[in-house]
């Protein structure tokens, strides 16, 4: 992979460069907590490396919470142009991780949404490496690191002086070595000193999870329907708020509804959530999961069987918004391990 350097000066060019083009959104801490968000940036900002991601995920810039995608009758039967997403800055791994699952739903052979297809192809994506983990990070229980590996456009590591310079993509590629922003090439002590941060951060978010490795895989404890304790442990603290589900940067539940607008008709997508005990009601009024324990656990073994056995890989991409959010202070990790240690004497 190409690697370059890159000044805070010449970086600051670069993204005035790309302000010139559309809206750039970079994280920023915000002033009265320790959260992270994404802010437009103005002309002349200095990035500002938070070293954690943001506490809205990528999710909501393509494909968002509400949309009008058809209104009736209509003069052409072709739906609306979706808004263009803007450039993001400072995402971070489990972000670009959520991406994939999004983009094997809304991208497939069998279903493609348009409005999320023209808004991914736009999209400018630059990362950078997490430096500054919490307790809900959970990137290396799920077999990331708490860097990028693929999936973004340019990569940022914080390095003395500036940042190196990782092109993941040909759009990453023609905007560095086509900006009159110098960016030269990083030297050994550059790339050394990026790994050597990059380590120390890979074994503190390792000693944060290291309480909640599992021997099993997560897919072999859903299966095991007999233990019931942990379960039920669990959602005993469930309020059904669906925090976890709208802040989960892989989930995608959405419904479609129909409203009148003056003289026209529109059709509306929205995010939905299957905890909610109306999600799965058919016309009838009869549900599959009239139980708050059957929609709970519907979310794990979405995640962790069905998207396996559909596309191939787990849908969590280990980003702890849902354990931070949580009402009930749920977390994914005590459940698998709390189901392991329930199995243990039964095997």
């Amino acid at each position: 992979m190409t690697t370059y350097f890159i000044s805070e000066s010449d970086l600051t060019s670069l993204l005035d460069a790309l302000s010139e083009r559309g809206e750039v959104l970079t994280s920023r801490s915000a002033t009265d907590s320790d959260y992270v968000t994404y802010a437009p940036r103005k002309k002349g900002q200095p990035f500002e490396y938070t070293g954690f991601r943001a506490t809205a995920s990528l999710k909501g810039l393509l494909f968002p919470e509400r949309e009008k995608v058809a209104e009736y009758p209509a003069e052409s039967p072709e739906a609306p142009e979706p808004s263009a997403p803007p450039v993001v800055v400072g995402a971070a791994n489990c972000d670009v991780k959520g991406l994939a699952s999004l983009d094997a739903v809304f991208l497939s052979e069998d279903f493609l949404d348009g409005f999320y297809a023209q808004r991914r192809r736009k999209l400018l994506v630059i990362t950078q490496d997490c430096t500054n983990p919490r307790p809900s990070c959970a990137c290396t229980y799920l077999g990331f690191k708490p860097y990028p590996e693929e999936g973004f456009d340019l990569n940022l590591s914080r390095v003395e002086g500036g940042y190196v310079v990782e092109i993941g993509s040909e759009k990453g590629r023609e905007l560095v070595e086509g900006n009159s922003a110098s960016a030269g090439e990083a030297t050994q002590e550059m790339l050394a000193e990026r790994d050597s941060t990059r380590l120390a951060t890979l074994k503190a978010v390792e000693e944060i999870n290291k309480d909640y490795q599992i021997n099993s895989s997560r897919r072999e404890l859903l299966a095991l329907e007999e233990i019931q304790g942990p379960w039920n442990e669990e959602v005993s603290k469930c309020v059904e708020c669906a925090a976890c589900l709208f802040a989960c940067p892989t989930c995608h539940c959405f419904l479609l509804y129909d409203q009148r607008v003056g003289e026209t008709n529109e059709r509306v997508k929205a995010w939905d959530a299957c905890s909610y005990a109306g999600y799965a009601r058919m016309a009838g009024g009869g549900t599959p999961r009239a139980f708050l324990l059957e929609r709970f656990r519907h979310r794990y073994m979405h995640k962790f069987d069905y998207f396996v056995e559909n596309y191939g890989f787990e849908m969590c991409s280990g980003c702890g918004r849902c354990i931070e959010g949580c009402a009930g202070k749920i977390d994914m990790r005590k459940l698998f391990k709390a189901l392991e240690s329930s199995a243990a004497p039964a095997r």
